[in-house]
């Protein structure tokens, strides 16, 4: 996210429609103490079920899945549940960090893996790694250019709170067994995440001259998954229908591209708020300093 440089007050639809969608399966962040990546994918698959929600997307990095019964296990778990997976990279790069070659034989990479794991699923969805979309016009239109020959889409997003940032935090209040620090980190993530979505929904309206339908992008830690309740109930509370990712993005806004390098990655409405320069919403930063120092 750029700093703020003006305020938009806007009336928000009473009925908006989101997504969920969560990245660095089988293996995100860190773990708190007593818990494996078979306890969060089984946690988290069945918090996603309680809620009706089927289908929901999880982009793979495959690398994380080698030597590791655990990962393997939980991923199996995500899928028969009957949720999706996607590509991610077989290792999370940045496109900025890679040629384009390079990069094309990451996601190819990723494959065998996706279509072991979800043989019946349309697992030919892309989520770029750190949203980083391309930071030349060359490279963004390269791979754009190869994901549509090899029968992908891009899983784009509107809506993200970094919800990994407070999930090392997490991991060491457990372990401290500190319950009042622990309550700061459920109040500061919820409230986080409502402002968020605001931003990005009044985002939307600046660079598109009207709300879409939303894609949010988490990640499947162990600190989102003992969330994903309240979070749930937060959209919910705010008017939030859910909707599967392709119905989502079948929306016309998804199909525009800036179609130049961008310095700065970020969310759909982000990319086009850059390239026409527009001035964001007032937000208030993410509490980071103190997610860094909380429970040392």
């Amino acid at each position: 996210m750029k700093p703020a440089k003006a305020q938009f007050p806007r009336k928000l639809s009473s009925h908006p429609i989101i997504a969920l969608t969560f990245d660095d399966l089988p293996s995100a962040g860190s773990l708190p103490p007593g818990s494996n990546r078979t306890k969060i994918a089984t946690e988290l698959t069945a918090e996603l079920k309680a809620a009706g929600l089927d289908g929901v997307y999880g982009f793979v990095n495959a690398s994380k899945l080698e030597n590791d019964p655990d990962a393997q296990h939980a991923l199996r778990i995500w899928v028969d549940a009957g949720m999706n997976v996607g590509n991610h990279t077989w290792s999370h790069p940045s496109l900025a960090d890679l040629s384009t070659e390079a990069y094309e034989q990451e996601i190819a990479q990723n494959e065998p893996a996706l279509a072991q794991y979800g043989a019946t699923l349309d697992w030919h969805w892309f989520r770029y790694p750190y949203l980083a979309e391309g930071d030349t016009a060359e490279k963004r239109n390269a791979v754009r250019e190869w994901l549509r020959g090899h029968g992908y889409q891009v899983a784009e997003v509107t809506l993200n709170f970094e919800d990994y940032s407070w999930n090392d935090a997490y991991g060491r209040c457990t372990a401290k067994q500190d319950d009042a620090a622990i309550a700061w980190l459920r109040q500061s993530y919820l409230e986080s995440a409502a402002e968020y979505i605001k931003l990005g929904r009044e985002e939307e309206q600046i660079a598109f001259g009207h709300e879409i339908p939303n894609v949010m992008l988490l990640h499947a830690t162990a600190f989102t998954t003992r969330m994903l309740p309240d979070l749930i109930d937060l959209l919910r509370g705010q008017g939030f229908r859910f909707a599967p990712l392709a119905k989502v993005e079948r929306n016309a806004a998804y199909r525009k591209d800036p179609g130049t390098g961008l310095k700065y990655n970020g969310t759909l409405p982000d990319q086009f708020m850059d390239l026409h320069h527009l001035p964001y919403p007032v937000f208030p930063p993410l509490p980071t300093e103190k997610l860094q120092s909380i429970c040392q």
